[in-house]
């Protein structure tokens, strides 16, 4: 056990720690975690650590290292496990979980550090892959988007300090940047603690952090645009003498150098207000999502919510448009990245999520949703801008047709009237993926179309046209005649019932199939950096075992 001590002021951002030192490896090992009796396993590449707080000491970490028995390790104020197979199956996983018997803005510190310490290689890269070369290409338009996130969170942070003690939602947007403050600060030491000379600013944790938000802001300030957008399907299958099997896939589309990836549990204690004695936890114990590293949010827009009485699963795509300047207005209202954080903690149901969602609504966020609730079968479909959201209830439709298609052309009159659709026919897409999912009846089935192959599997497709709808729908940009390092980098499916979550698996990397070689970096895009990523993409689907 590696013990770091910490003086830290409650809601400050001072930080001072002894200088030790920490290794991160990884083996081969699958990523499982056997809770009963003699749960420990030497070298399973899974690393444990614990943060203890008190009044006068302050913050100190423990480093576990790996091989534990997890049920051993305590859980003081947070605990987190964390394993990288980035170069085996394509993904990291980190688990992080808060006691409720501390002050919530304690924990939300503490989670930040050791999100920060545990994953800080990621963050680097991910940082030298992304934000490094954009602001080297842009750099006028990197300051100026830099600036702003700087004097937004200055102004929101005084705005949520001064209201949380009586408003729920201020009181989540407060322990969201102290989230981030704790993730900075654990981020710092790690540097510190590995004797590497690598440096991070503010601005940048700011910028991986508000990942939901960078879409919108890098096309406003002309840093990039999005090609594709990405996409969401949620189909209806049949079972004998059963209520149906519903699933829920999403492909995230995004530029290449983005494939640095993180599946990532929070399980926070936080309270509905700043914490008394009869002051009620919050609604969603833990959220799952697919994420990045640095980022607080998934930035693919893809949740599965657990409370006590509810489950949900959020899943959003941006709107593709052309005319985001004669709306997208830079108010200093509250990031959406924070803002939807909040909602997930706070919501009970569809509805409670899309009224946390609608308040504070300025930036420059279009992005539709689906929310989804498996006990009640509810079905919300939400689009948003700046200033607008609406929302309509999808229940019985979908019950009806089987099948729902997000693809980035809203479903609004009023949307439409305010933005110019994209020039791209992304209803024709629509309309032959609904033409593609009507044979479609198994979960193998679905699984298959979803990673770009026949309803019969890969090794059964027939090369086609780049018209097929199936190369539409899992579109590589690296195929192209003038290849571009864009398209969907991953695909996620839900199975979910009445009585719950039934499975979930997540594949990385640009979907491969008879037809279409794996992705890889040296044959493709050498000269671009893809630091800590693997040259070959070429992975089967995992499921985290939390």
């Amino acid at each position: 056990v590696y013990s770091l001590p910490m003086s830290h002021a409650e809601g400050s951002r001072s930080l001072l720690a002894a200088d030790t030192h920490l290794y991160l490896h990884s083996d081969r090992r699958s990523f499982t975690r056997c809770r009963g009796h003699n749960s420990r396993v030497e070298q399973d590449g899974i690393y444990s650590a614990t943060v203890l707080w008190n009044h006068k000491r302050g913050y100190r970490i423990d480093f576990w290292g790996q091989g534990n028995d997890l049920n051993a390790v305590p859980l003081h104020v947070a605990r987190a496990y964390y394993k990288t197979e980035i170069f085996e199956h394509g993904w990291s996983y980190i688990e992080i979980e808060t006691s409720s018997k501390y002050p919530d803005t304690v924990q939300a510190y503490a989670a930040g550090l050791l999100e920060g310490s545990l994953t800080w290689q990621l963050i680097h890269h991910h940082w030298f892959n992304t934000i490094k070369p954009e602001c080297e290409a842009k750099p006028v338009e990197c300051r100026k988007l830099m600036r702003y996130l700087r004097d937004n969170t200055a102004v929101i942070r005084e705005r949520a300090e001064s209201k949380e003690s009586s408003d729920p939602f201020w009181h989540m947007i407060r322990l969201f940047y102290t989230q981030l403050d704790g993730l900075e600060a654990g981020w710092k030491f790690a540097v510190r603690r590995s004797r590497v000379s690598v440096s991070l600013e503010s601005e940048d944790f700011l910028w991986l952090a508000l990942a939901s938000d960078l879409s919108g802001f890098q096309q406003v300030f002309n840093i990039s645009n999005s090609l594709v957008s990405s996409t969401i399907h949620f189909k209806s299958l049949p079972r004998d003498n059963s209520e149906p099997l519903i699933t829920i896939t999403q492909h995230t589309s995004a530029p290449y150098t983005h494939m640095l990836r993180l599946l990532k549990k929070y399980t926070f204690g936080y309270h509905v207000l700043p914490m008394t004695k009869t002051d009620a936890l919050i609604p969603s114990r833990s959220i799952m999502m697919s994420s990045y590293p640095g980022a607080l949010s998934s930035r693919d827009e893809f949740y599965l919510i657990n409370g006590e009485n509810h489950e949900m699963v959020i899943t959003g795509t941006p709107l593709l448009i052309t005319n985001r300047n004669e709306w997208s207005f830079l108010y200093q209202d509250v990031m959406l990245t924070a803002r939807l954080m909040a909602a997930n903690r706070l919501a009970t149901n569809s509805q409670s999520w899309f009224n946390t969602m609608s308040h504070q609504n300025g930036g420059t966020s279009a992005l539709q949703w689906i929310s989804f609730e498996p006990r009640s079968m509810t079905v919300l479909l939400v689009e948003q801008l700046p200033s607008i959201t609406v929302a309509m209830n999808y229940t019985e439709e979908f019950k009806k047709t089987g099948f729902i298609s997000y693809v980035g052309t809203s479903n609004f009159q009023n949307i439409k009237d305010t933005v110019q659709p994209a020039k791209k026919d992304m209803n024709l897409l629509k309309t032959r993926l609904m033409h593609l999912q009507e044979n479609i009846t198994t979960f193998e089935q679905l699984r298959n179309v979803m990673r770009g192959c026949s309803q019969d599997g890969c090794t059964a497709e027939k090369q086609n046209s780049k018209t097929d709808q199936l190369q539409e729908l899992t579109y590589r940009g690296d195929l192209e005649d003038a290849p571009v390092p864009y398209g969907v980098i991953d695909t996620k499916i839900l199975a979910i019932s009445v009585y719950g979550l039934e499975s979930f698996e997540a594949v990385s990397g640009p979907p491969t199939s008879q037809s279409r070689t794996p992705f890889k970096w040296s044959k493709s895009f050498p000269n671009i950096s893809h630091v800590g990523h693997p040259d070959t993409f070429e992975f089967e689907s995992v499921t985290p075992r939390w």
